[in-house]
C-alpha cells in the first residue's frame, strides 16, 4: 500500500492521461489527485474505487490477490489495515470465494475526520454504525447517524462522510462491487 500514489501515477501516464483527464473521469481536482500521486493525501477505499475505475482497473490491482479461499472469519484472523496515509482502520469481515460480489467491512474512522472531497462510483453502500456519530453528505443532503442507524445508497450519487465528533466511530460498511 505504500506504493499507491506512485502506481496510480504509472497508470495513468502508461495510459497516456493528463491529470486533468483523470480528474474529469474520476471526479476529483487535479490538485488533490497530485497529492495522492505524490504521498502527500490519501484515499478512501471508495475513493480509490472510482479512481481505479478510471484508469480501467480492478480494484484488487492495488492489491496483493488472496492466499486462500475462505468463507468463515475468525475474529483472531482480522487484521486491520490502511490505505496509506489514510488514519481510517478498515477490517474484512467477508469470506473470499470465487464471484463474490459484497465487501463487508469493519471502519473505524478517528475523531474529526472528514472525507475533503464527494466521490462517486459504480455499486452500492451499506452502512451501520456501531459507536460514535457519522455524518454522510449523499448528493449534496446531510445525513446524520447514531449507534443503531444504518444508511443505504447507490453509490453512483457523490458522496462524502465526516466523524466531527470526539470519538471514533466504528460502523459495518457493506460496499459493492467488492474491493479486494
Amino acid at each position: 500500500m505504500e506504493r499507491l500514489g506512485e502506481q496510480i501515477q504509472e497508470l495513468r501516464r502508461q495510459r497516456e492521461l493528463t491529470l486533468r483527464a483523470l480528474s474529469r473521469q474520476s471526479g476529483f481536482s487535479v490538485s488533490f489527485l497530485s497529492q495522492v500521486e505524490r504521498g502527500l493525501s490519501s484515499l478512501s477505499i471508495s475513493s480509490l474505487r472510482a479512481v481505479a475505475d478510471a484508469l480501467s482497473v480492478d480494484l484488487s490491482y492495488f492489491f496483493p490477490p488472496p492466499v486462500h479461499t475462505n468463507y468463515v472469519t475468525r475474529t483472531t484472523d482480522r487484521k486491520p489495515f490502511r490505505l496509506q496515509g489514510s488514519s481510517i482502520a478498515y477490517v474484512s469481515l467477508g469470506g473470499s470465494f470465487p464471484a463474490r460480489t459484497l465487501e463487508p467491512l469493519l471502519v473505524t474512522i478517528p475523531p474529526r475526520h472528514r472525507v475533503s472531497e464527494p466521490f462517486a462510483h459504480p455499486g452500492e453502500e451499506f452502512a451501520y454504525v456501531l459507536k460514535g456519530a457519522l455524518t454522510l453528505w449523499i448528493d449534496g443532503k446531510r445525513h446524520a447517524l447514531r449507534p443503531g442507524d444504518g444508511i443505504h445508497f447507490s453509490a453512483r450519487v457523490r458522496h462524502s462522510f465526516e466523524n466531527g465528533g470526539r470519538h471514533p466511530v466504528v460502523a459495518v460498511w457493506v460496499t459493492t462491487p467488492k474491493l479486494f
